[in-house]
């Protein structure tokens, strides 16, 4: 069972890593955002707007309540109201 870190979205700050025909390009945005943690994962939902390159990010950090995470995004979906739903695999890291 999936346990809710904080269901009202908060501002963040979110650092990923973009593979491009160049090169991988490190990419800052700040978003708002629920979190849900599924060890050894979490979820990010981001709320409008997010950027568009987001949902191709392979690698992300970020904060959350004082505490550091980082992990590979092994899922992006798009939801119907226009979040963005990420699964990152924080494990090792």
């Amino acid at each position: 069972m999936p346990n809710v870190i904080n269901a009202t979205p908060q501002p963040i700050k979110i650092e990923y890593l973009l593979d491009t025909l160049f090169g991988v390009n490190a990419l800052t945005s700040e978003c708002m955002a629920q979190m849900v943690s599924k060890a050894p994962s979490v979820q990010l939902r981001l709320t409008p707007p997010w950027p568009a390159q987001l949902k191709n990010a392979h690698r992300i950090a970020f904060e959350w309540d004082g505490s550091a995470y980082r992990g590979v995004v092994h899922h992006a979906e798009l939801m119907p109201d226009g979040d963005l739903l990420l699964d990152i695999d924080t494990a090792g890291q």
